[in-house]
């Protein structure tokens, strides 16, 4: 008996449970890197193509332009515990994935104790 036996990693990468779980991986991963792209190119737009409306206060000392940069800041935040959240989801996932495909033999084995060993 081996003691490592391992599962079938290529049959796990076919599985469907696999499939959904990087498939649900990629389109949250996908969609919030281009939300938070297009966010910063409008930023980054509005900087350079309206500097006049940028530059006017928004209320106190706070101008637009310092407040589109906190809302960065803001929007990285919130995306990063949107992600965090999701994890939980993903990670159940990943365990179900791995339940399917425990290998049928341990990993590791007990050895009976030699009598009279020295160790």
């Amino acid at each position: 008996m081996s003691t490592h036996a391992q599962p079938d990693w290529a049959a796990l990468a076919r599985s469907p449970q696999f499939k959904e779980l990087m498939a649900s991986r990629r389109r949250f991963l996908v969609a919030g890197t281009a939300f938070y792209s297009l966010y910063f190119l409008a930023y980054l737009c509005l900087l350079g193509f309206a500097p006049d409306m940028m530059s006017k206060y928004l209320f106190g000392s706070v101008s637009y332009a310092l407040a589109g940069g906190m809302s960065l800041v803001v929007l990285a935040f919130v995306m990063a515990f949107l992600h965090a959240r999701k994890s939980a989801e993903w990670e159940r996932m990943a365990q179900s994935v791995l339940a399917g495909a425990q290998p049928t033999e341990p990993r590791f084995t007990k050895v009976a104790a030699h009598e009279g060993s020295t160790r």
